[in-house]
């Protein structure tokens, strides 16, 4: 909430383009979370020639399934990759790690083109919820029991509950 309050105060006017570019740490707590539970749980790719690694060939046309969770919980690329951590997102910590160490969203020639609008979207809809609602669930994280779909989701929803902060009137989104 520091970060909302430094930007936006006590106003309650509709967040701006502006404001979003500004929510730095906000953009750090989203990416981690799609480090941690990545909107695409896995892809599939297939080679257009033979590649040659260590011990194998992968055979042009083969299909390769990358496991999108499995690699952003990779220790070598994130210490203590099971923990909510949103500085592992700072601008030096991503600089250090490998460029396609996290990509929710695919990578490449092949990223998908609403990665850009997922992210404004999202800071849009936090930065206006936040400001008038505190969001808690009772239910903890070890409890969740997550189904791989075409987007990953928990199998029984997500129920949170949403109380009035003192603070603010109701807050509209500009459009």
């Amino acid at each position: 909430m520091t970060e909302l309050d430094e930007i936006f105060g006590e106003s309650n006017r509709p967040v701006s383009f502006e404001d979003i570019q500004s929510l730095r740490y906000m953009e750090q707590v989203i990416q981690e979370t799609w480090r941690l539970f990545p909107p695409i749980p896995m892809i599939a790719k297939k080679p257009t020639t033979d590649i040659q690694l260590e011990n194998c060939v992968l055979p042009e046309g083969s299909t390769i399934a990358i496991i999108i969770m499995a690699m952003h919980r990779n220790p070598t690329q994130f210490p203590n990759p099971d923990v909510f951590n949103p500085d592992n997102f700072l601008p030096e910590r991503i600089k250090a790690r490998h460029p396609y160490s996290f990509i929710p969203f695919s990578a490449g020639s092949r990223t998908c083109i609403g990665a850009k609008y997922a992210m404004l979207l999202v800071k849009v809809m936090l930065a206006t919820l936040l400001r008038s609602y505190r969001v808690y669930s009772k239910r903890r994280e070890r409890d969740f029991v997550l189904a791989g779909q075409t987007v990953l989701k928990r199998r029984e929803g997500f129920l949170i509950n949403l109380k009035p902060r003192e603070k603010s009137s109701m807050i509209i989104a500009a459009a």
